[in-house]
């Protein structure tokens, strides 16, 4: 399964996702939803918004690292 970390240029609050991300040690990919007319409309106003691939729920900001562990835990990820 693959996480992903939903963002945009400029965003500043996605900048801390990923330097809490990468305090985890997690492997996740950034996708910038403006390269995607659905994502801006299902994530625009919510961003940053970790997802893994294929599942129903995803972690919204603002999340803290232990809410980032059970999240990826739940999903059998790190």
């Amino acid at each position: 399964m693959n996480l992903f970390l939903l963002s945009t240029d400029g965003c500043h609050l996605c900048d801390v996702a990923i330097q809490q991300l990468n305090s985890l040690n997690l492997s996740f990919e950034v996708l910038d939803i403006v390269t995607d007319e659905a994502l801006v409309e299902a994530y625009g106003a919510s961003i940053p918004v970790l997802i893994v691939e294929g599942a129903e729920q995803a972690l919204f900001w603002p999340f803290e690292k232990e809410q980032v562990i059970e999240y990826v835990k739940y999903y059998g990820i790190g």
